[in-house]
C-alpha cells in the first residue's frame, strides 16, 4: 500500500488516480476531512489528521511500503511535519520514501526552501531507501483564465528576469514512476522543463496563442500576500516574509533548471509552456 499525505492538495488530486488505475491501493492522509472525495479519486482508505501528531502517523504507517509526502509550502512548520513523516516511515519499517521537495533548495534566501532542505537532510541521514524529487514551480500556478479576462499575464517579480516551470502532470508522471518501478532508491531528480522564459516572453506567448495582445504587468507582491494569507489565515505572518524573500530574489536573480533529467524520465520531452498555455486556453474556448 501507498501513503500519499496532504492527500487533497493539488499533488493529491492527480497522484492518486493515477496510482488507483494502476490496481495499487492508496492510502491517504490528510488535515481535513475529505473521505468522500478522496474515495472518489481512488483511495482505499482515509486518514484524518495532523502530520504532526506521532500517533496520526504511526495509525498512517501501518502497513505501508511506499510514501509519497509533500509538505504544505509556506506553512511555519513545514519542515518539522517533513521530519515527523519521516520518522514515523522509519519506525514502520516502510521500504520507499518518496519527497517532492524544491529544484535549488541549496538557496537558503528562500524561506520555503531553508525548510525543504532541513527535510531532505533528514531524510538522507534516515536508514530509509529514498528518492527527492526537486521540481521547479508549476506551470498551473500561471492563472489562464485571469489572462484571458484581462488580456494581462500579471506577475510580483521583476518581468526581465527569467524563470523556469514544469508541468504538475509531468511531474506526477514521474512520481508515478519512481514509486512503482525499482531503480530510484538513493536519486536527486530535478524536474524542469526546457523554457527559461521573462514575464514578457511568456506574454508573447499568450499573445500568439490567444490571437491578441497579452501584455505583462508587474504587480506589488502585497497583493498575492493577502490572497494567501486570506486563504490560510492560520499560518500567520510568515507566507508574507516567505514571499517576500521569494519575488526579491526572482527580482534579482531570476531561477533556471535543466530539462536533461526530466526528459530521461518520461521518456519524451517535457510539456512545454506553449502547449500547457494552449491547452488552458481551448478549455476555456470549449
Amino acid at each position: 500500500m501507498i501513503l500519499v499525505t496532504s492527500a487533497y492538495g493539488n499533488n493529491g488530486r492527480k497522484i492518486i488516480p493515477k496510482l488507483a488505475k494502476m490496481g495499487l491501493d492508496v492510502r491517504a492522509l490528510n488535515l481535513s476531512d475529505k473521505t468522500d472525495k478522496l474515495k472518489e479519486l481512488g483511495a482505499k482508505e482515509v486518514i484524518i489528521g495532523n502530520a504532526l501528531d506521532p500517533n496520526i502517523l504511526d495509525q498512517a504507517m501501518d502497513g505501508i511500503e511506499s510514501v509519497f509526502h509533500v509538505g504544505p509550502s509556506f506553512h511555519p512548520q513545514e519542515a518539522e511535519m517533513g521530519i515527523s513523516v519521516i520518522d514515523a516511515a522509519s519506525r514502520s519499517g516502510v521500504e520507499h520514501f518518496v519527497y517532492d521537495s524544491v529544484l535549488h533548495p541549496q538557496i537558503t534566501e528562500l524561506l520555503q526552501h531553508r525548510m525543504k532542505l532541513r527535510v531532505e537532510q533528514h531524510l538522507i541521514n534516515s536508514e530509509l531507501n529514498y528518492t527527492i524529487l526537486q521540481p521547479m514551480h508549476y506551470m498551473q500556478n500561471i492563472d489562464i483564465g485571469n489572462v484571458n479576462r484581462q488580456d494581462v499575464f500579471v506577475q510580483a517579480s521583476a518581468l526581465e528576469t527569467p524563470l523556469s516551470f514544469v508541468d504538475m502532470d509531468d511531474k506526477v508522471d514521474v512520481a508515478v514512476k519512481v514509486l512503482t518501478e525499482d531503480g530510484h532508491y538513493g536519486a536527486t531528480y530535478e524536474l524542469c522543463c526546457d523554457d527559461n522564459l521573462n514575464a514578457i516572453e511568456i506574454a508573447e506567448i499568450m499573445t500568439q496563442v490567444m490571437g491578441r495582445e497579452i501584455k505583462a504587468k508587474l504587480v506589488s507582491k502585497d497583493v498575492i500576500i493577502s490572497g494567501f494569507q486570506r486563504a490560510f489565515p492560520e499560518y500567520g505572518d510568515y507566507p508574507a516574509k516567505g514571499f517576500t524573500a521569494l519575488f526579491d530574489y526572482y527580482s534579482k536573480y531570476g531561477f533556471i533548471g535543466n530539462s536533461n533529467i526530466l526528459k530521461m524520465l518520461l521518456a519524451r520531452k517535457p510539456t512545454t509552456l506553449k502547449e500547457y498555455i494552449e491547452k488552458e486556453y481551448k478549455k476555456i474556448l470549449k
